[in-house]
């Protein structure tokens, strides 16, 4: 009897265990996200002409497959050659790949992604530091100061010129890439597939430039 009730006993808690899993699971199951079994052919387009758009950095292609078709940055806004050189390498250095399955949202469908591109903040730290120590040795090297200084008491334009165009080929040469996550709602509005961006993805793709 004894026995009898240890076993009714040990099989009470694991009926309590079972039903308690099944709660939990089934509450995991209703906040997973939905997933899709197929996707609209102009949804899985969208998805692909922005990852070649983004690769090619064709920001003006990027653009008009976003939803809004917001402004972009753009090389052709840049004035000088040291930021022309960073961006260039910047755009060299996108990419973007999409991660895991898509997924139903209220919206439309839900797109997990990374981008990965240039880190560009890491960069820019880089070259200040870089032209204040190549200036510094340039001042200690100089065997005349009129090497160094215009009438004005200034360093002469071409001598910064070229202590920044080394220090940028040198911090772009040890410059890194960096990935972010980024979410991608893919809508349809009139026919027409666009995909909606989070502000994280607007940030990775301009580099934090916008």
């Amino acid at each position: 009897m004894k026995i009898a009730r240890v076993f009714s006993g040990i099989f009470g808690v694991l009926g309590m265990v079972v039903m308690v899993l099944s709660i939990v699971l089934c509450l995991i199951s209703l906040d997973a996200e939905p997933k899709l079994k197929e996707l609209p052919e102009g949804a899985v387009a969208c998805a692909q002409e922005l990852q070649q758009a983004v690769e090619k950095a064709d920001f003006e292609a990027v653009s008009h497959l976003l939803y809004g078709q917001p402004e972009l940055g753009s090389e052709q806004e840049l004035t000088d050659a040291a930021k022309q050189q960073i961006w260039e390498a910047f755009a060299d250095s996108l990419s973007l790949t999409y991660e895991g399955s898509c997924y139903a949202t209220n919206s439309g469908i839900g797109c997990k992604a990374v981008v990965t591109a240039l880190d560009i903040a890491s960069v820019t730290e880089s070259i200040s530091n870089r032209a204040h120590g190549l200036m510094t040795q340039r001042v200690a090297q100089a065997e005349d100061m009129e090497e160094l200084y215009d009438e004005s008491n200034n360093f002469r334009p071409e001598l910064v010129e070229e202590v920044l165009q080394q220090a940028v080929a040198e911090a772009l040469e040890a410059g890194e890439t960096v990935t972010r996550n980024v979410t991608l709602t893919l809508v349809c509005e009139d026919g027409q597939w666009y995909a909606a961006a989070d502000e994280a993805f607007l940030q990775a793709i301009s580099g934090g430039l916008k």
